[in-house]
C-alpha cells in the first residue's frame, strides 16, 4: 500500500467514526490545511470508484455557485440528465420530478433536497442508504448567498426529520468561507505532512544518484528532523540541499533550503547564524521576484520575534516596494498593514493612518478577486475607527468600500487600546 492510500484508509476510519457519532446532524464540515482538505477531496472521490463496496451514495459537485436562487436547480438538472439516461436503459423506473411543498423559501435549496427524498422512496435498493451531497464550488459569486442556501438546506433536513441525507463541505481550518453553523458538525483532519512526504519520496523515488531526487530527499529529511526537534541533523541535511541546488542551478530550491536553514538555526537558538543566512538569501535571491518579497516578509517576522521593531519595519517596507514593482498588490497591502499595526500607539497614530491609506491607494490597482482575498477589509475597518470624528474621511472611505464589497463591507475588529 502506498503512503497516500494509507492516509486515505486512516481518513476512512475517521469519517465513519464522525458520521456514526453525529447521525442527527444534516451537514458535515471537514477542516484542515490545504493539503489535508485536498486529501479529503480525494477520499470523497474514492467513494465513486469501482472498488467502493459501501451502500452509501455520494454525489459530488464542483460547479460554480452563481446564486441562491439557481444552485439547487442546477444540481437537480444534472441529476435529472443522468436519470433520463438511466431511464432509457432500464425498465419500470418510477417517475422522478421536482415536487416541492407550497411553502415559500428564501433559496432554491429545496429544489435539490426534495428530489433526493423522492429518490430514496422510489428506489428500494437505496432505501436504507445514506446520501452525501458533497459540494465544492470552483467559484463562489456571493458567499453570503451560499451561506443562506446551506443554512436553509440544513433547516429542510431538520424539519423533514430525515437523517439519511447529508450535505458535505471542506475548507481551511483558519480561513473559513462559511460562518459557523450550529446545524453542522465540524471535524479536523490532521495529516503528518512531513512523514507523508518522506514516505512518498521513499516509495516513488527509485532513480538513484539523481541530483533532483537527492535534493528533494534532503529537504524531506530535514523537514522530518525539524518536526522532531533534531536541529543538528536538519542543518546537515539542509546544507547538503543547498549544495545540490547550486549544482542543479535551481535558484528557487537553493533559497528555500537557505530559508529552512534559518528556521533550524532559530529553533536551535543560533541567532547570529540565522542573521548570516538571511544576508546570504538577499545576496542570492532573484531581484524583483515574489520569492524576494516573501523572504523580506519572513525576515521582518523574524525581527519582530526578536523585538527589533525598527529593523522589522524596514524589512516590510522593502518587501512592499518590491511587491508593488512586480504587481503583487495583495502582498504589498499586507506589508503596509503590518507596518501600520506596529504603529498603533498614541504617538504614532498618524504614521499608522499613513500606511493604511497606502493600502487604499494600492487597492485601486487591483483586480476585484485579488482585492476580495486581500486584507483590505480589515485595514479599512481599522481606518474607519482611526478617523474618529472626521466625518468627511469616514464618508469617503465608506463609499469606496461599498463600491468594492457592497453594503456590508466592514469586518469585526477589536478597537486597539493605545499604549
Amino acid at each position: 500500500m502506498n503512503p497516500v492510500d494509507l492516509e486515505l484508509v486512516k481518513l476512512k476510519r475517521q469519517w465513519h467514526n464522525v458520521v456514526s457519532k453525529n447521525e442527527e446532524k444534516p451537514m458535515f464540515i471537514c477542516l484542515g490545511e490545504k493539503h489535508e482538505t485536498e486529501l479529503f477531496d480525494g477520499f470523497i472521490k474514492s467513494r465513486l470508484s469501482e472498488d467502493y463496496d459501501g451502500e452509501d451514495v455520494f454525489l459530488i459537485h464542483y460547479q460554480e455557485f452563481n446564486g441562491m436562487d439557481s444552485y439547487g436547480q442546477s444540481l437537480f438538472d444534472e441529476w435529472k440528465e443522468f436519470y433520463e439516461l438511466l431511464e432509457k436503459s432500464e425498465e419500470n423506473i418510477p417517475q422522478w420530478e421536482l415536487n416541492a411543498a407550497d411553502n415559500k423559501f428564501k433559496t432554491d435549496a429545496y429544489k435539490a433536497f426534495f428530489p433526493l427524498l423522492d429518490l430514496k422512496k422510489n428506489f428500494p435498493n437505496i432505501k436504507d442508504s445514506k446520501i452525501y451531497l458533497y459540494i465544492a464550488p470552483v467559484r463562489i459569486n456571493d458567499i453570503k448567498e451560499l451561506s443562506l442556501w446551506v443554512k436553509e438546506w440544513c433547516e429542510l433536513c431538520e424539519k423533514s426529520v430525515n437523517q439519511d441525507i447529508k450535505l458535505v463541505w471542506a475548507e481551511h481550518h483558519q480561513y473559513k468561507t462559511l460562518p459557523d453553523n450550529s446545524s453542522a458538525h465540524s471535524f479536523r483532519v490532521e495529516v503528518d505532512i512531513h512523514q507523508l512526504m518522506q514516505n512518498t519520496a521513499a516509495h516513488t523515488n527509485r532513480k538513484k544518484n539523481s541530483v533532483d531526487t537527492d535534493f528533494q530527499q534532503q529537504i524531506l529529511t530535514a523537514s522530518n528532523h525539524l518536526s522532531k526537534g533534531r536541529y543538528k541533523e536538519a542543518e546537515f541535511a539542509l546544507k547538503n540541499a543547498v549544495k545540490l541546488a547550486k549544482e542543479q542551478k535551481n535558484k528557487q530550491g537553493e533559497i528555500s533550503a537557505y530559508f529552512m536553514l534559518t528556521q533550524a538555526y532559530i529553533a536551535d537558538k543560533k541567532k547570529e547564524r540565522a542573521e548570516d543566512t538571511y544576508r546570504t538569501i538577499f545576496e542570492e535571491v532573484e531581484p524583483n521576484s515574489p520569492l524576494e518579497v516573501q523572504m523580506y516578509m519572513n525576515y521582518g517576522s523574524y525581527l519582530l520575534g526578536n523585538s527589533k521593531k525598527s529593523k522589522a519595519e524596514q524589512a516590510f517596507e522593502k518587501a512592499a516596494e518590491v511587491a508593488q514593482t512586480i504587481g503583487e498588490h495583495a502582498m504589498a497591502i499586507e506589508c503596509y498593514r503590518i507596518i501600520g499595526t506596529l504603529n498603533d500607539t498614541v504617538l504614532t497614530k498618524d504614521k499608522m493612518i499613513e500606511y493604511f491609506e497606502k493600502c487604499l491607494d494600492i487597492a485601486k490597482l487591483m483586480e476585484p478577486s485579488t482585492r476580495e482575498s486581500s486584507s483590505l477589509k480589515f485595514v479599512a475597518s481599522m481606518l474607519y475607527i482611526k478617523y474618529e470624528g472626521d466625518k468627511d474621511k469616514k464618508t469617503t472611505l465608506d463609499n469606496e468600500m461599498k463600491n468594492y464589497f457592497g453594503e456590508d463591507w466592514t469586518v469585526s475588529v477589536e478597537k486597539p487600546k493605545y499604549n
